[in-house]
């Protein structure tokens, strides 16, 4: 119904349309009378191909002789096609393969083919390598004869030589580089078991992979206790911050050295070491390796020099107060009365002798004040606080710079050792100010920590620490450092905000530290 709503004239086109196609379908499945058809190919045609082109070609005979050469071979070798027909193949052989062209010969009688490699030298002398691949052929009423077909090597094969050379230089050094690391693990290991020292392997997360017998020694705890765990777990710490602060210092310089750390061991006695913390690698891992060094004997030792020194110092300062004062007292009493009867007389000698009671008078207020700070008697009677500002008013009358304590509280050390130490730390820190800072102004500060202890700091304008480490890292430094360990606290030396240095030392130790709320006067 629908072709019947179509015009003629659409018809006409759609039928036009139709019998094109056919036509078209008929051509392509129609064989086309022009396509030329396969014939023999003219002989002219080889003959261009084995002479013009790039392969290397020959003819010879069955004992060798050439027969033909075409100019690409001639050419390789250094000469026109015309000098090398009738030559022997042996004379373009290296010195070293003709031996094997007899046996070469033998073959390609008693058999079809012949491959390998040739080393043949050209007509300059030069040696090349050429993979040969010849074929025999016997032809009805000819000689036999044999075409050979080769190929231009030299340069693969050095290439292979080279790369055989570098793999088996890289192999080489792989062997010794791996018995190199199997001798480090060797002694690594022994090192490991044998150090006398703490030696831990963590993962950067804080888990125990290894620790050697000496870890067990130190702490108590073998390794089967602590492998997979944390040293929080244990609470090996005997001050966290000291764990809080060698973890920021690894994190920020990835590494810290003979920082001293006081650990619990499992018979719940303290042992002081020097800990030293390196990031490694291990298959690949990165890790944290870390050597403890037990310094409690000679912590020990150093604090009974310490105690006898202090002890020393008290004497003396008994000495120069009780003993030299007194008499220094008596000298100047009967000075006194000298001079009071040579004035009586008027007597000419009566000024000097008033100058000898001056005199005296001066040596006992200094010798008091030596006495004071070797024996300060107010620390142990007033406090530290009361001591310290004793000890400013003894720099502020000596050195003529100004010298105050501020605390906003009356804070009092429970343990006397503890405040002596502490009072030590301020004593050098002083006169570390004036001597070396040339400090014209400074303060002494005492405050409570919220979370228990105190903080104790001596802050000067002067020119601050020296640069140089040698002398930064002088004996006074140390000896305070050395003080803070003894009582638990930490040391920090660090320049001021606005100049000079800041000497802070924390204790947070809310045990030793007492507070009451009343303002101590200043």
């Amino acid at each position: 119904m629908r072709d019947a709503a179509k015009t003629k004239k659409q018809l006409i086109e759609e039928l036009t349309a139709l019998r094109q196609r056919c036509a078209a379908l008929e051509t392509a499945l129609s064989p086309s009378p022009a396509r030329p058809q396969a014939g023999p190919i003219d002989p002219v045609w080889y003959r261009h191909v084995v002479e013009h082109g790039r392969g290397l070609i020959c003819m010879h005979d069955l004992d060798g002789a050439l027969l033909f050469v075409n100019p690409a071979a001639a050419r390789a070798l250094g000469y026109e096609p015309r000098e090398m027909i009738g030559k022997k193949i042996s004379l373009v052989l290296t010195p070293s393969m003709r031996y094997l062209f007899d046996a070469y010969l033998e073959r390609i009688r008693s058999q079809p083919t012949d491959s390998g490699l040739m080393r043949v030298i050209t007509k300059r002398g030069q040696e090349r390598i050429w993979a040969y691949h010849n074929i025999r052929y016997e032809e009805p009423g000819q000689a036999a004869y044999v075409l050979g077909h080769a190929q231009d090597v030299t340069e693969q094969i050095q290439r292979e030589e080279e790369l055989k050379q570098a793999r088996d230089e890289l192999e080489g050094r792989v062997a010794q580089r791996t018995a190199e690391l199997q001798r480090a693990q060797e002694r690594f290991v022994k090192a490991f078991h044998a150090s006398p020292d703490a030696i831990i392997l963590t993962s950067m997360d804080g888990l125990y992979i290894d620790v050697n017998p000496g870890f067990q020694r130190l702490s108590g705890y073998s390794r089967d206790e602590v492998v997979g765990h944390t040293s929080r777990e244990f609470e090996l710490w005997v001050n966290r911050q000291d764990r809080t602060t060698v973890i920021r210092q690894f994190r920020e310089h990835g590494a810290v050295y003979d920082f001293a750390v006081r650990f619990w061991t499992k018979a719940h006695t303290i042992r002081e070491v020097l800990l030293s913390v390196e990031r490694i690698e291990l298959d690949g891992v990165l890790c944290a390796l870390s050597i403890a060094h037990d310094v409690t004997e000679r912590r020990e030792l150093e604090r009974e020099i310490i105690e006898i020194s202090e002890r020393e110092r008290q004497r003396i300062g008994y000495d120069l107060h009780d003993t030299l004062g007194q008499q220094l007292a008596g000298i100047a009493f009967f000075s006194k009365v000298l001079a009071q009867r040579l004035e009586a007389h008027h007597a000419a000698e009566a000024t000097q002798a008033a100058q000898i009671v001056t005199f005296v008078n001066q040596a006992i207020k200094q010798a008091r004040t030596l006495a004071g700070g070797l024996a300060p008697v107010t620390l142990e009677t007033y406090g530290l606080v009361f001591a310290l500002q004793e000890l400013a008013a003894s720099v502020e009358a000596m050195c003529h710079c100004a010298c105050k304590v501020s605390s906003h509280h009356a804070i009092h050390i429970t343990d006397h050792a503890v405040a002596i130490h502490l009072y030590r730390i301020v004593q050098e820190a002083v006169n570390n100010a004036i001597q070396h800072g040339k400090a014209p102004q400074i303060t002494i500060t005492l405050a409570v920590r919220h979370e228990g202890g105190m903080i104790l700091m001596v802050h000067d304008n002067g020119v601050g620490f020296p640069t140089d480490r040698a002398e930064h890292r002088g004996m006074g430094l140390r000896i305070m450092h050395h003080r803070a360990r003894m009582i638990g606290a930490m040391l920090e030396v660090q320049r001021g905000t606005h100049g000079g240095t800041c000497v802070i030392c924390t204790l947070d130790n809310a045990a030793l530290v007492s507070v009451n709320q009343a303002p101590a006067s200043a």
